[in-house]
């Protein structure tokens, strides 16, 4: 398990790796927010659209499996012995859900995904996405580094309702140094960074 701790990006919360070992820590805030988005459980990026709709084993069981087998990654923040919320990152292969248009854009396969965030509705607008992020590429750049991509929204100044926001914003990814690499319809963004080892 990986502990990252006191720097500044961070904004002074703990991260650490989503493990056997911060299972229970992780179940605990999913158990208060109902399994989080209807009972995803964070599975919905681990199975094709396809598979997910096939799926039999109940979403909790499955990332639980996922985690004993260190086939699951995420940042998770603590603020003491609880999780505020985290970003799940993984590599392609790992996380092939919820592609849709992402392959007709050609553009070359990143090595890691960050595919979604989320944040204790009790401590939201208080740093933890930006934390979680920070917290993910350095976990990326501790594996072996390279290509990152992520899916915020743009919001621009609009109104929006943080519970929409588990890609993250733009102005998040552009303040950790990604860059627009695409577009999926008008607010939907690929943005892409190269962590180096």
């Amino acid at each position: 398990m990986r502990a990252i701790t006191g720097d500044p990006p961070n904004l002074g919360f703990q991260i650490r790796e989503l493990s056997a070992e911060t299972w229970p820590d992780f179940v605990r805030i999913m158990e208060k927010h109902g399994g989080v988005w209807g009972g995803c459980w964070c599975v919905a990026f681990h199975q094709t659209d396809r598979q997910l709709k096939q799926m039999t084993t109940p979403h909790r069981q499955y990332k639980e499996e996922l985690v004993r087998a260190n086939r699951a990654h995420a940042a998770l923040v603590y603020e003491g012995a609880d999780v505020a919320g985290w970003c799940q990152f993984g590599s392609p292969t790992e996380l092939p859900g919820r592609m849709g248009r992402l392959p007709r854009l050609g553009l070359d396969p990143p090595d890691w995904r960050l595919t979604c965030f989320f944040v204790d509705r009790d401590r939201r607008r208080e740093g933890v996405a930006q934390a979680a992020l920070a917290g993910a590429i350095q976990l990326i750049k501790e594996y072996r580094g390279g290509t990152v991509n992520g899916y915020p929204i743009a919001i621009a100044g609009k109104s929006q309702s943080s519970s929409f926001l588990w890609g993250g914003t733009a102005s998040m990814f552009v303040d950790a140094g990604f860059k627009e690499i695409a577009r999926l319809g008008t607010s939907k963004l690929v943005m892409r960074k190269i962590v180096k080892p």
